[in-house]
């Protein structure tokens, strides 16, 4: 059996990048067979940032958005968060 008859498919899992994370984030989620995929040129906060957390399966944040406890527990379907920056004290 192979691994792909055992992974759940890309192309139904959400990818939410935020902060205008480079373009090359974008095109390797691309390559990989990721198809969902929202590209934001800034962070948002509160309600926004609930509601868009809360379809998200992958999120990549720089240093501006901030996942506290409350935010990630709308986030019932995240498996993966990728910081682009330096540190993780916004996760």
């Amino acid at each position: 059996m192979s691994s792909e008859n055992l992974s759940y498919p890309k192309e139904k899992l959400n990818v939410l990048l935020f902060e205008g994370i480079h373009q090359t984030a974008v095109d390797h989620f691309r390559e990989a067979g990721y198809t969902s995929i929202t590209h934001l040129s800034h962070s948002l906060q509160g309600p926004e940032l609930h509601e868009a957390i809360a379809k998200a399966h992958i999120v990549g944040v720089r240093s501006r958005t901030k996942l506290t406890a409350e935010v990630l527990g709308h986030a019932k379907r995240l498996f993966a968060i990728g910081c682009f920056c330096i540190g993780t004290n916004q996760v």
